[in-house]
């Protein structure tokens, strides 16, 4: 690998009115590498990459590209000199094709000046068999499992002939087989010297793919180091500036025996998604779900909370069948549910902190339908010190909020309602080490207030460390139920790919 840095950051800061986002940070990334940026959420990095983009400007410093000083802010010009950034919230044309994803501005153009359906078939191809990637070019990308999705975005920056490739979060959402998938193709990319710029909470992930690594914390830089040299326990202590306990697991807190069955679901069905589920979720229990990409795992907790209808089967909460099934119902009952997206369906974004909180509970916030204002903040408060929410205060938009502090204020949401049963899907997706330990903390606490909990989640020690039960799918049914010692990675994935 070239020891000559690409690019080159000589005392960035950038402040947003009195908070201080960056602080004099200077590092150099080489040409052909993959650099991963690590830290907790709110220490730097989305400013950082923000920053290299071209998408804000530094308050001081200096970038250099390839030798030269980049004095304009504006992302049209930095996919001019060859940066771009795969975002984690995917930028893909659902409607369009994989080609025509690939290749969005038309650039194949016949005599007559009509888009060359042939050569842009052609061209495709050749980027798909240059990863030796098997889909088809001619495939809308609405049609396409995530990982794939994903791909297609990278290789749009590639086949735009970029240089360095800001990769936010990529693996977000994947499962392990989806992730070697991605691995690899990024390994490929260095491969190309395309240099890489890789963000990711995945601590193993980032320790296996990266060649260096540089640590940000509360703004300032703390370190670059070779990946080879440092150890995941060095890491989090560099990112967080003290030893976090993450040891919070079901084996070590945990010693209650689940109490009676609060939900069971017998053979429900839903045609092309899943078949004959049958579970039972007891008081006092957190149970597991797991599965690959395709196995029914992303539609049955949608089907649990009553956002998508079943088309067989019978519903029972408490011993009685639930006729009505959708989310009032559901709601009524003493369920609610976390959504795995944050953004897209889980916070008002454009709402107050406060606004958000208040709203499973309006009914005893407000009176003659006028909300009361002075109890609703004194509500809200006391769930922002519960939850450790880091905020200016409950006036503050969720938007303004780091991943970690958002997926805090949507727990404090859902516990708003005084569940019987969170069906939680993907918790901790896409934070950093530091709140997922709390969020861990968090739910391992929900089944001594009576609380049970249904965990859909695709990261394994996840599962492996808060789970008294782990239900697997595979092929839109369950094909085995793990518990005790029989919860490890070897025994999931055996179920789960058929092994």
């Amino acid at each position: 690998m070239a020891e000559n840095p690409i690019l080159l950051l000589e005392g960035i800061s950038k402040s947003y009115g009195p908070v201080k986002a960056l602080k004099e940070v200077s590092f150099a990334i080489r040409q052909g590498e993959i650099h991963a940026i690590l830290g907790e959420n709110g220490a730097g990095k989305s400013t950082l990459v923000k920053i290299i983009k071209g998408e804000t400007r530094p308050d001081t410093g200096k970038l250099v590209f390839e030798g030269n000083e980049i004095k304009v802010a504006d992302p049209l010009f930095a996919n001019s000199i060859g940066i771009t950034m795969v975002h984690q919230e995917l930028t893909v044309f659902d409607e369009l094709t994989v080609a025509e994803n690939i290749f969005p501005n038309n650039i194949f153009r016949t005599k007559l000046g009509l888009i060359d359906r042939r050569r842009l078939r052609q061209q495709s191809e050749e980027q798909l068999a240059l990863f030796k990637l098997q889909i088809n070019p001619a495939e809308k990308v609405a049609n396409l499992p995530l990982a794939e999705q994903r791909i297609v975005e990278i290789l749009r920056a590639i086949a735009l002939k970029r240089k360095l490739i800001i990769l936010d979060e990529p693996t977000a959402g994947l499962n392990e087989s989806e992730t070697r998938i991605l691995i690899s193709l990024v390994q490929k990319l260095r491969e190309e010297g395309i240099t890489i710029i890789y963000i990711s909470h995945r601590i193993a992930e980032v320790l296996e793919i990266s060649d260096r690594i540089t640590i940000l914390r509360d703004g300032n830089y703390i370190s670059t180091l070779p990946a080879t040299e440092v150890s995941t326990a060095e890491l989090i202590r560099l990112m967080v500036g003290r030893e976090v306990d993450l040891l919070y697991t079901k084996k070590r807190q945990s010693g209650q025996t689940p109490g009676d069955c609060l939900l069971e679901l017998e053979q429900v069905g839903k045609k092309g998604f899943v078949h004959d589920i049958s579970l039972k979720l007891h008081r006092e229990e957190i149970l597991g779900v797991f599965g690959l990409q395709g196995s029914g795992v992303e539609k049955l907790p949608q089907i649990l909370y009553g956002l998508d209808t079943c088309d067989s089967g019978i519903v029972r909460v408490k011993g009685q069948v639930l006729r009505r099934r959708d989310t009032a119902a559901m709601l009524k009952k003493g369920f609610i549910y976390l959504n795995d997206n944050r953004k897209r369906a889980g916070l008002f974004l454009d709402m107050s902190t406060a606004e958000n909180m208040a709203c499973p509970r309006l009914d005893k916030l407000s009176r003659n339908s006028i909300l009361k204002k002075k109890e609703m903040f004194r509500y809200t408060d006391d769930f922002i010190r519960k939850f450790g929410i880091v905020i200016p205060s409950a006036r503050t938009k969720p938007k303004n909020l780091s991943g970690g502090n958002q997926q805090k204020l949507m727990f404090s949401v859902c516990l708003g309602t005084e569940p019987e049963c969170v069906i939680l899907n993907e918790p901790t997706r896409g934070i950093d080490i530091g709140a997922k330990a709390e969020i861990h903390r968090f739910i391992l606490e929900l089944p001594r207030s009576r609380t049970s909990v249904i965990l859909f989640s695709s990261e394994l020690p996840e599962l492996i460390s808060l789970c008294d039960r782990v239900i697997v799918l595979r092929n839109n049914a369950v094909v085995g139920e793990l518990r005790g010692d029989d919860i490890n990675e070897e025994q999931m994935m055996s179920l789960a790919a058929g092994g």
